[in-house]
């Protein structure tokens, strides 16, 4: 039975065993080791956690062979990325993922079970982002992340206007120019068609 380390979503920390790592069932399973604890066993549903960490300290890949690996970047849904290497595929189960990570920092490797309500998205990336938390917070352009909502959303509006305010291949006022003006002979004979007959006797 493996030892894990389980987070929950606020904070909270349970250590102890699990018969296995996996995510086909809705609830966890715990026998509870936490030191002066009273609770012996939990069941705890998936929902409620953000990750299940399992002890141990599996071999590390050479140097070599973690440029080969994919890297990718779980975003959680509290804000926090955690980026690693993935020395195998992610298992891809019933109520989350398991994954099998190697930390390109530390230099360790982890068993991590991450519940799929927990987790924004994993993004596969090229390379690792250099650049400090606060410039990787603010984007390429420097500018917050409400900024950046900001211009999308004004990009987005003016595409939407743009298309509502499309005026017509020829407006009202071309229109107008392009018709004859009407000559003073044709104004006489629409206003007054007596006057027309005796000017033409």
């Amino acid at each position: 039975m493996p030892d894990v380390v389980v987070s929950f979503l606020d904070g909270e920390v349970l250590y102890g065993t699990v018969p296995a790592l996996q995510m086909e069932d809705p609830f966890l399973d715990l026998a509870v080791e936490n030191l002066g604890s009273n609770a012996r066993r939990a069941l705890i549903p998936l929902t409620s956690l953000r990750q299940i960490l399992v002890g141990g300290n599996p071999p590390v890949p050479s140097a070599k062979e973690l440029e080969r690996l994919p890297r990718v970047a779980l975003r959680f849904t509290d804000g926090q990325v955690e980026r690693a290497f993935v020395a195998t595929p992610a298992r891809l189960q019933r109520f989350g993922a398991v994954w099998d990570l190697v930390d390109p920092a530390a230099e360790q490797r982890r068993l991590v079970g991450v519940p799929y309500t927990a987790i924004k998205a994993a993004f596969y990336i090229r390379h690792w982002d250099s650049r400090p938390p606060a410039r990787r917070r603010a984007g390429p352009e420097g500018g917050g992340e409400s900024d950046q909502l900001a211009s999308v959303h004004a990009a987005r509006l003016g595409r939407r206007l743009g298309r509502r305010l499309r005026l017509p291949e020829q407006g009202l006022l071309e229109r107008l120019r392009g018709s004859p003006a009407p000559t003073a002979e044709a104004g006489a004979s629409t206003a007054d068609p007596a006057a027309a007959e005796e000017h033409r006797g």
